[in-house]
């Protein structure tokens, strides 16, 4: 892991916490920010439509099926919506989405390796530009007492753990990992594996739990944060 930082949830006003996100997304300098939601979400729920609104060119794909995800189509979805990997892009996810957007970069790897070889080239060396995942996994989660989420957690889960989900942390031109201190699904332990396999920096937002609407999040700054500073 590179490094670590923590940050108070609720530290600053709102207002406050709205000028910081104003300034940071000045100097954020990617063309296309696609964000991928997990389990249970879509588009317009939690922090997603404050950073759709904050960041030009900033779009957050509706992943089929969140009640029941299923690995290959949330696979091909999030292939699909990053498109060739490029330094001018980026990608913001939640939770599921990280482990969904692991597996559809290293298909894009593989797609770029092709394509290079194609060509005559004897590698490829293209890159994503930023990597930003908030709450991620990439490993089996302890059940959390609810009857979907546990559904999930048994039946489709293996599926999307079926292969080494990390691709080389050298196609992460920049990579940042967003945890919080107190999520009552995602262990620590799990976020910071995460963040390690990808050489990911971290960044701990205390009280934010799994940074859901419901748990008072409804803007992450510190996303922006990771965006400008890549």
């Amino acid at each position: 892991m590179k490094n670590s930082d923590s940050f108070a949830k609720g530290a600053d006003s709102p207002s406050g916490d709205s000028a910081r996100g104003s300034d940071s997304a000045r100097g954020i300098p990617f063309e296309r920010v696609v964000i991928l939601h997990g389990y249970g979400a879509a588009p317009a729920d939690h922090w997603f439509p404050w950073l759709t609104r904050a960041v030009p060119g900033a779009e957050a794909v509706e992943l089929p099926l969140p009640q029941s995800p299923e690995a290959a189509s949330w696979i091909l979805s999030a292939t699909d919506a990053i498109g060739p990997l490029s330094r001018k892009t980026a990608v913001v996810t939640h939770s599921l989405g990280g482990l969904a957007a692991l597996r559809a970069i290293q298909r894009l790897v593989r797609r770029g390796v092709a394509h290079a070889r194609a060509r005559g080239c004897a590698s490829c060396d293209a890159q994503l530009g930023a990597f930003v995942a908030v709450a991620p996994f990439a490993c089996e989660l302890p059940l959390a007492g609810d009857d979907d989420v546990d559904r999930f957690i048994l039946s489709q889960l293996p599926d999307f753990l079926s292969k080494n989900p990390f691709p080389n942390p050298r196609v992460f031109a920049r990579a940042t990992v967003i945890r919080s201190d107190d999520d009552p699904f995602v262990p620590a332990g799990s976020s910071a594996e995460f963040a390690e396999r990808i050489g990911a920096r971290t960044l701990t937002v205390h009280g934010a739990g799994h940074f859901l609407a419901s748990d008072g999040v409804t803007e992450l700054p510190e996303v922006l944060e990771a965006l400008s500073a890549a």
